[in-house]
């Protein structure tokens, strides 16, 4: 059953793979049009020297609460024969080229109708050989942007500055991030609401801003939001009802 998480509640879960405990979790990269998490940033144990690498969501079997961990579909040794990410920052087309080629996954920038490609929503299935051409965009053209680097940026409402983003919440079904944390303490004091990524117009990477289409009154009067309980259907009613708009 699909669930919304918090990227800074993952950060604590431990990672292993097919054969042992991987590592954890540092942050993630999104796709600044789509908003679909691309990859997870993984700090390795000792045995690649502290290294991090870029684990895909098509290798996720599952999230496990109880126990705060997660489980991917690789063995160690694929890991450590796929392409450093220190060669790759920022993260290149290229480097996805290679990445995808490495593992023989479908690439999700092949044409298709959904954020992740072709027909079927993710996870696409494997390609059936690596030796077939893939279709790309432009060798260097990519959208990645990291959850560390827009955590904190300040938010600009349509008739002024209120507040942060304070987390990106995703749901890890569809691996798409479909709401901003705000916190409004600027305005009142210790509240945080939910925004859906479909309010926001633009991303400043420059001068570290986002700006939405809401007021700052509808961005303060939105039904607060508590990170310690889960995101129900009802509460999103709430924020549809609230908005005015579907939420995605």
């Amino acid at each position: 059953m699909k669930q919304f998480r918090r990227v800074r509640d993952t950060l604590t879960l431990t990672l292993y793979g097919v054969d042992e405990q991987l590592g954890t979790v540092r942050e993630f990269y999104f796709d600044d049009q789509s908003w679909a998490v691309r990859y997870m940033v993984v700090r390795t144990g000792g045995w690649l020297l502290g290294r991090d690498v870029l684990i895909a969501p098509i290798a996720i079997e599952r999230i496990d609460d109880r126990d705060a961990s997660m489980r991917i579909k690789l063995r160690k040794e694929q890991i450590e024969q796929a392409p450093p990410i220190e060669k790759a920052k920022p993260i290149s087309r290229r480097y996805e080229e290679a990445y995808f080629r490495h593992f023989g996954w479908a690439p999700y920038w092949q044409p298709g109708p959904t954020v992740w490609g072709g027909p079927s929503p993710y996870p696409q299935t494997p390609t059936t050989s690596l030796e077939k051409p893939l279709v790309l965009e432009s060798p260097e053209q990519s959208h990645l942007r990291s959850s560390a680097e827009v955590t904190g940026y300040r938010v600009q409402a349509t008739d002024g500055e209120i507040g942060h983003i304070e987390d990106l919440v995703f749901d890890d079904q569809d691996w798409i991030v479909r709401y901003v944390e705000v916190d409004t303490r600027n305005w009142l004091p210790g509240k945080k609401v939910l925004v859906p990524t479909g309010r926001i117009t633009q991303i400043d990477w420059h001068n570290q801003s986002v700006s939405m289409s809401l007021t700052r009154h509808a961005i303060q009067s939105a039904p607060p939001y508590d990170p310690s309980q889960l995101i129900t259907p009802d509460y999103e009613v709430r924020l549809f009802a609230h908005y005015g708009k579907e939420v995605v």
